[in-house]
């Protein structure tokens, strides 16, 4: 799993979309899924529409008419763990929103999360985690708020280490 998340566990606004600006994680957003399989639900998908270049999609969702194009279409998580591995996918990217989050919590061996530090207004929140499995933070980066990124943040990387 991917995600950024302020300190109140936001990760997007009422209307959808990220609540902040933060060319540095959107950069990270970026690298880490190059090249990658990633699982979106259809309005994260839909948010996302031109941004795919070497990600391949697999969008949740219970309408098996939905097109994606350069991608599939699934009806849990289930099957798309099972699409990424038919395709030979080194890695399915949990990639949001806050449901597809929470449905695949418990598939997720590694969380790649930005923690920024702030406090946001949003309707959409990252499941609690900790309360899934015990997690253990194996590399973190720290980077302050600079003039293109509104909020300092930290780029973790955490394994599943019991349950």
């Amino acid at each position: 799993m991917i995600a950024a998340m302020a300190r109140n566990r936001v990760i997007g606004g009422k209307d959808g979309g990220i609540p902040w600006s933060l060319p540095r994680d959107s950069a990270h957003f970026r690298n880490y899924t190059a090249g990658k399989f990633m699982l979106l639900g259809r309005t994260t998908f839909e948010e996302m529409d031109g941004w795919f270049t070497t990600q391949t999609p697999v969008v949740l969702t219970r309408d098996f008419n939905f097109d994606v194009k350069e991608g599939f279409v699934a009806d849990s998580v289930e099957r798309a763990v099972s699409i990424a591995r038919e395709q030979s996918a080194s890695e399915l990217v949990v990639s949001g929103g806050a449901s597809i989050y929470q449905a695949a919590l418990s598939f997720a061996d590694e969380l790649i999360l930005t923690f920024v530090e702030a406090e946001v207004e949003g309707e959409h929140h990252f499941p609690g985690y900790e309360a899934v499995a015990k997690w253990e933070i194996v590399d973190e980066e720290r980077f302050e708020a600079d003039a293109e990124n509104e909020f300092a943040m930290t780029f973790a990387t955490l394994k599943r280490v019991i349950g």
